[in-house]
């Protein structure tokens, strides 16, 4: 790395003024709109969960009463976050992906319980794929992420943290309807009696997604036959059922298996919007997962955590017509995935020494139903070590979290050889690689942090970048791996008061900084057909701040902040200079939030400009203007209040404003949904 960050990390150390871990670990944190307490200190937390009051990583945890009663789409939710973009291809349920300052959705790591679901398929993790009534926090890490989760990535990770079971018995049911005939039904029981304890959630999410679009007719400087009409072929349905059940063997050692199924049946609106198109996307997915607790072993007080997970998934693809794709296409597409990780810490007075090892295998099938070929079919087995240690210094207001990671992949690749290209047909592609990482933090004054961080990450071409997928994209198999440096320096305020006017501030600031080379990006044609490229240079900085007060007892501000400079460096004539595709330059976002007597409303306002979905920048994205609204009221009934009934009433896009992620892909305009809760 270069010399001036390790001259910056050096001289803000020497800089700063010596936090107390006593203080660190009893002192609530503050972070945009959501309070986060240590992790060591909340009643869900297990070995193998990020202590977030000592983690250096830049991290938002937004907790479950934040989203509580919404028909929120997780993208939605994650998108309130400073440093975070979110792109949708529509309406509610459509495929939603998440970018890291600045980075790809491919270059983000996205975990449910630590269990990660990117695959070595590709494609970025579709967020409409996790249900929102499932979730208990998300924890989302800007550029590093702790050793916990074993694998690292350029752009950062999401942990998708599903409810725990809890003492005694609680149930709830969910309804709810809204624009676009959007509807929605939930349930969910915990029973935790004694030693045993299980947990239930299940729930259905659908909507006809059948908002007026402006249709151009692919001329898009001739108004005179622009029209008004619904989209088309738009609609989806999806299913969702998490079962837990869990048995402490004792106070120190519990065993729980845990599984989630989705499934998914969604239609594919074609970019002209043609009323003939009948292109459908299916998708299944369950994973099952064992995990045994064992804390407090020996006298080194060592707790460890041990899992095995499968998870496989079936998508089928369906374009007979040739309306979606570049031709017509019926593809089924399977994979099966076994993993097998320890992850183990030593707590002492000084320091947690963490250790994470995991090995995995995925298996990728596809079936070709139209009979013309068996285009994709790979494996790809890996190997992740990691090592961290969190070092507590001068009097313990000073943290120090130096890490590294070993990954080996081998990948063994089939099918037709004039898919996969005849040089790689049949091959083996193997690889290994180092990625090291330091953070630091350090307690200035009471409720003033100072943080920073350092990492080298890897990621290889995932198989959809190689080799092209579902009609949407075109492969290329010359891709290199990508490469990426990431810094980050900054501070945070936190701050709580019991007086009438001023209760509590948060704010923050850092600056962050991507060095990348051969950097994966994805270029994209008027019809909106991408092709994987390799970007020889790339550099990524900008600034995120974030504001939170709270005031009069009742009310919060909350404003966050994204300046960005997604620069390409390939050289190239053409985009040397020019913004990496499908990155914003700026984006705002204020909220301004009541609450009184079991009532709560707040009213939102978010932009997004300077964002172009093609390398060269001829083809510029609208500047997106959001402003969106809600009310609730929470009314306890039932004997000794022991029940409650929750209506929330929510709007969104209340300008009406034309926006598109992708180009081609216009998402609704005004829309509202309702929702009742009622839970026991």
């Amino acid at each position: 790395m270069r010399s001036w960050v390790t001259g910056l990390i050096i001289s803000a150390v020497l800089a700063t003024p010596s936090m107390g871990r006593g203080e660190s670990k009893n002192a609530a944190v503050q972070l945009d709109t959501v309070v986060v307490t240590a992790a060591a200190e909340s009643p869900d937390y297990r070995t193998g969960d990020v202590d977030a009051a000592v983690t250096p990583a830049s991290v938002t945890i937004i907790e479950r009463e934040d989203f509580e009663g919404k028909t929120e789409s997780l993208a939605e939710v994650i998108e309130q976050t400073v440093g975070v973009q979110v792109r949708q291809s529509g309406g509610l349920g459509s495929f939603s992906s998440v970018s890291l300052r600045g980075s790809s959705s491919d270059q983000v790591l996205v975990f449910l319980d630590g269990v990660l679901l990117n695959e070595a398929s590709g494609g970025g993790v579709d967020l409409s794929s996790i249900a929102l009534s499932d979730v208990a926090a998300i924890e989302i890490y800007r550029g590093t992420s702790p050793i916990n989760f074993g694998k690292g990535s350029i752009g950062g990770a999401v942990n998708i943290r599903t409810r725990r079971t809890r003492e005694g018995l609680g149930a709830a049911v969910s309804a709810g309807y809204g624009s676009f005939d959007a509807r929605k039904l939930g349930g969910f029981i915990n029973h935790k009696p004694g030693a045993w304890d299980y947990l239930l959630s299940a729930d259905y999410l659908g909507s006809q997604n059948d908002y007026d679009i402006l249709n151009d007719n692919g001329t898009a400087y001739n108004s005179d036959d622009d029209r008004w009409e619904p989209r088309r072929n738009a609609g989806f349905d999806q299913y969702n059922l998490l079962g837990k059940i869990g048995f402490d063997l004792s106070d120190t050692r519990r065993v729980e298996l845990v599984d989630q199924y989705f499934d998914k049946e969604q239609e594919l609106p074609a970019w002209n919007n043609s009323a003939a198109v009948g292109a459908t996307f299916d998708a299944r997915r369950n994973i099952a997962t064992v995990q045994f607790i064992a804390d407090d072993l020996t006298d080194f007080h060592l707790n460890t955590r041990t899992r095995v997970t499968h998870a496989w998934k079936r998508e089928e693809y369906n374009d007979r017509g040739g309306h979606i794709g570049l031709s017509e296409q019926h593809s089924i597409y399977t994979t099966n995935r076994w993993t097998g990780d320890v992850y183990g810490e030593w707590v002492t007075d000084r320091n947690t020494l963490g250790v994470f090892a995991e090995a995995s295998r995925e298996a990728y099938e596809s079936e070709d139903r139209l009979g013309r070929a068996n285009p994709m079919d790979a494996e790809r087995d890996s190997i992740t070590l990691g090592l961290q240690d969190t070092v507590f210094l001068m009097g313990d207001r000073l943290i120090l979290s130096p890490a590294i990671r070993y990954t080996w992949i081998r990948d063994d690749l089939s099918g037709d050889a004039s898919v996969w290209g005849a040089e790689m047909a049949g091959q083996s592609r193997e690889t290994d690689h180092f990625s090291p990482q330091i953070g630091l933090v350090h307690q200035v004054f009471d409720g003033v942090k100072f943080k920073t961080n350092l990492a080298r990450y890897v990621r290889e071409p995932a198989f959809y970048e190689l080799f092209g997928d579902r009609g949407f994209l075109v492969g290329n198999s010359d891709l290199s791996a990508e490469k990426g440096i990431n810094f980050d320096i900054g501070a945070e305020i936190d701050r709580q008061w019991d007086g009438p006017w001023l209760q509590g501030l948060s704010a923050g600031v850092a600056y962050f900084r991507t060095d990348a080379d051969d950097l994966i990006t994805q270029v994209y044609n008027a019809r909106g057909i991408g092709k994987s490229v390799n970007v020889s240079e790339a550099e990524i900085q900008g600034v995120e701040a974030r504001f939170s007060l709270d005031f009069l007892n009742y009310f919060q501000l909350a404003v966050n902040a994204t300046w960005q400079d997604p620069e390409n460096r390939s050289g190239v004539g053409a985009f040397n200079g020019k913004n990496l595709p499908g990155r914003f330059e700026t984006a705002y976002r204020g909220r301004l939030a009541a609450r009184f007597r079991g009532w709560k409303a707040h009213l939102e306002y978010i932009r997004e400009e300077d964002m172009f979905y093609d390398a060269a920048n001829l083809l510029p994205a609208e500047d997106k203007k959001e402003i969106n609204a809600g009310i609730s009221r929470l009314l306890n009934v039932g004997t000794k209040n022991a029940s409650s009934l929750l209506i929330s009433l929510e709007g969104r896009n209340l300008g009406d404003d034309l926006y598109e992620d992708f180009n081609g892909y216009p998402q609704p305009g005004r829309s509202w949904f309702c929702t009742v809760k009622y839970t026991f």
